[in-house]
């Protein structure tokens, strides 16, 4: 009794108000298409997906390193059993300021063999100052960015220029979707990537490293199977990430230590050299004195001779004087004398 009451009352809903009965059938029946169309397209989207980044050799792992990671890293990652290929690059944030508007770019470094862009407009840079930029972005061939680092670091540690010209438009596998990420400069989100040819940062040590694992790429991305195959291989970079940036930190360590006794042994050739002068010069002053003294000396032995000489002619002169004076007085009594007479 109480089914029957429940199916005429509901027919009788029905009755009342057919307008939102169909309204509510077709709501729910374009939901479940819908639904049923995403789970349909499912799999020929991610096989469409992996088809693309296969085709632009997208990492499988990327590594990051505080102290920055050498050649000799990326040889050992590239080591490993799993890893299929190991590859080391650049990146850094910066800002692009333009009158009142500011713009965070994420500066990237073009790589060998993996990470390929897909150039929409234009060409690659292959040159220090040219740059692919993000199809995003507002950026035109031709544009000029000028690069400021947002900090209190010049450009000059990370770039050989703060000048990059726009030769072309692209996108990168490496953004699958419209987010660009966030960062510590800047209004903390980023506006958009930038491509330059490696030789644009001026770093030593390379700021990260991207790893392909055998085998990840005849597996479907954002698969089951896919992850199992990668995580393996996570943890084993992260145990050599570990005790690679134990080695760095000490070839760091032992650099800055080399560094500071280089600059002491410079401050010491230097403090050396400057008291080299000082003698030298002291030495000199001393010298041109001695010679000064000894021309003094015999200046002063000439004039004793001078004076000894004079003594002699006067005291011969004062005789002759005497004499003379004798002679008179004997000459004067003769006069005298004869006057008498």
């Amino acid at each position: 009794m109480k089914k029957k009451a429940m199916r005429k009352d509901f027919y009788m809903e029905i009755r009342k108000s057919p307008g939102r009965f169909l309204s509510i059938l077709f709501i729910v029946a374009l939901g479940v298409a819908f639904f049923s169309g995403i789970r349909a397209s499912e799999p020929d989207m991610r096989v469409t997906g992996d088809a693309y980044l296969d085709s632009k050799a997208l990492m499988d792992i990327r590594a990051f390193s505080t102290y920055g990671v050498t050649k000799e890293d990326v040889e050992s990652f590239g080591k490993l059993p799993a890893v299929e290929k190991a590859e080391g690059g650049y990146s850094a944030d910066f800002l692009h300021k333009i009158k009142d508007d500011q713009k965070v770019l994420h500066v990237m470094s073009l790589w060998e063999e993996m990470n390929q862009p897909t150039v929409l407009e234009g060409r690659l840079p292959r040159e220090v100052g040219e740059c692919l930029v993000d199809d995003q972005t507002d950026y035109r061939i031709g544009d000029e960015i000028l690069l400021t680092s947002g900090t209190e670091d010049p450009v000059s540690d990370t770039l050989e220029t703060d000048r990059l010209t726009v030769v072309g438009r692209g996108s990168s596998p490496c953004y699958l979707s419209l987010g660009r990420g966030s960062t510590s400069i800047g209004t903390g989100n980023i506006y958009g990537f930038v491509l330059v040819p490696e030789e644009t940062f001026a770093q030593e040590a390379y700021t990260e490293v991207h790893l392909q694992v055998k085998g990840a790429k005849e597996l479907t991305a954002f698969t089951n199977a896919y992850e199992n195959k990668i995580d393996p291989v996570l943890d084993e970079v992260e145990i050599l990430a570990e005790e690679r940036g134990r080695i760095r930190k000490e070839e760091i360590v032992e650099e800055a230590e080399e560094e500071e006794i280089s600059d002491a042994q410079k401050k010491l050739d230097k403090g050396r050299r400057k008291s080299k002068k000082k003698l030298a010069k002291a030495r000199k002053k001393i010298e041109d004195g001695q010679k000064e003294l000894d021309k003094g000396k015999k200046e002063l032995k000439n004039v004793q001779k001078e004076i000894a000489k004079a003594k002699k002619m006067l005291k011969d002169q004062q005789k002759k004087l005497t004499t003379a004076q004798e002679q008179y007085e004997e000459g004067k009594k003769a006069l005298k004398k004869g006057r008498k007479k």
